[in-house]
């Protein structure tokens, strides 16, 4: 029977094995990819070059319980755990929750914990090969329902570049990234270059919480405003949420008045912060823009809504605070199968938690804001499940 979206989960996540990907990584680097070992006391860890061993735990939940060690890839019969198999059963799951596609975002053992290999060559190897292995072997399965969020590694703009391109071949539809293009916690103009070639090839940009420095870092005890840079000046009092210090960078270093078409979604931040976020942003432009000589062409608040997207998982009080609340830039994700997520009870969880919202803003966070951002047809029939 034909099928059409009528929920579209943009936060869920991979969670697989490193076999399936890192048969992708060029031989003469295989012994330097990750791996998992298995625990005396159940489970398994991960061992990666630069990092302790790092343990399985609440980003293999499904429906539970909650481990924050000793989790397994596989139940004790041997087949795969919740969230942890392949395309075939990730469409099935997604059945058994209530929904019709998912944004996937990549596993940190497939992403950060890379990032302590010492090699940038090999380190840039290792991200292309799980956006192979993303593209080729799991999206492609159902490319309307899985939508791969591929990794942007972190080591320059050259390496940045290169990537980008590479998974507009393989035919992704956003990416992912922790610093800013240029390698590093601070905006340059060698981004630039990124932010115009990701508009010309039509890639959405979604670096989860956040991207570069996780918060200011004042020039000095007592000192003083004067003595802070403008997106410090700017983020007081806003908060410490992830993505604000990224965005005060982002607006004080003039990005969205260069490329006024860029769009940013920031997953699983939950969004029951944001207005008090957005008055104390004004609130410190309309105070301090002279002390730091900062002159922009419209109110911090106005940038962030006319370019920045926020996720919901579990903050059903964002949904309750009417006219303060942005809804046109929400979207919600399950965030399956981590622990914070609603697996397999997304519908019931959804129905409570859209109770004081119209019908009309419901379908607007779980539909039409997300399949507008990552390029769905909503009045297409969707891939059946296997």
């Amino acid at each position: 029977m034909a099928r059409r979206y009528s929920v579209i989960s943009a936060d869920g996540h991979i969670e697989t094995p490193p076999d399936r990907w890192v048969k992708y990584v060029p031989a003469k680097w295989t012994e330097r990819a990750p791996r998992l070992v298995p625990l005396a006391d159940g489970g398994e860890g991960w061992l990666v070059e630069g990092q302790p061993m790092l343990h399985n735990g609440p980003n293999i939940t499904g429906r539970g319980p909650i481990r924050f060690r000793n989790a397994s890839y596989w139940n004790a019969d041997g087949s795969a755990a919740e969230g942890a198999g392949d395309a075939a059963q990730r469409l099935r799951e997604q059945d058994a929750d209530g929904i019709d596609a998912e944004v996937l975002f990549p596993p940190v053992f497939a992403s950060r914990f890379l990032e302590g290999i010492g090699d940038a060559a090999v380190y840039a190897s290792m991200v292309h090969a799980f956006n192979i292995f993303l593209a080729q072997d799991f999206c492609s399965v159902a490319p309307d329902r899985l939508i791969g969020n591929a990794v942007i590694p972190v080591c320059g703009i050259d390496a940045a570049l290169a990537e980008l391109r590479a998974v507009h071949a393989l035919g992704l539809r956003s990416v992912s990234f922790y610093q800013f293009p240029n390698g590093s916690g601070r905006p340059a103009p060698a981004d630039d270059e990124f932010w115009a070639t990701a508009l010309e090839l039509g890639i959405a940009l979604s670096p989860h919480f956040g991207f570069g420095q996780a918060a200011a870092t004042p020039g000095g005890s007592g000192r003083g405003v004067g003595h802070l840079d403008a997106a410090t000046t700017l983020a007081l009092r806003a908060g410490s949420h992830p993505p604000v210090y990224c965005m005060a960078q982002l607006i004080t270093s003039g990005v969205f008045d260069r490329w006024p078409d860029l769009r940013f979604y920031f997953a699983e931040t939950n969004a029951s912060w944001l207005p008090g976020t957005l008055y104390f942003l004004d609130d410190n432009f309309a105070l301090y823009h002279d002390t730091v000589d900062l002159r922009l062409r419209m109110k911090p608040s106005e940038y962030i809504l006319r370019h920045c997207y926020f996720g919901i998982v579990r903050d059903p009080v964002a949904l309750r605070l009417g006219d303060e609340m942005p809804y046109a830039n929400l979207m919600w994700g399950s965030d399956f199968p981590h622990s914070v997520g609603t697996y397999p009870h997304s519908r019931d969880h959804l129905d409570e938690a859209f109770a004081r919202v119209g019908a009309s803003t419901r379908r607007q966070i779980l539909l039409e804001t997300p399949a507008a951002y990552f390029g769905l047809d909503l009045d297409a029939d969707i891939t059946p499940t296997p």
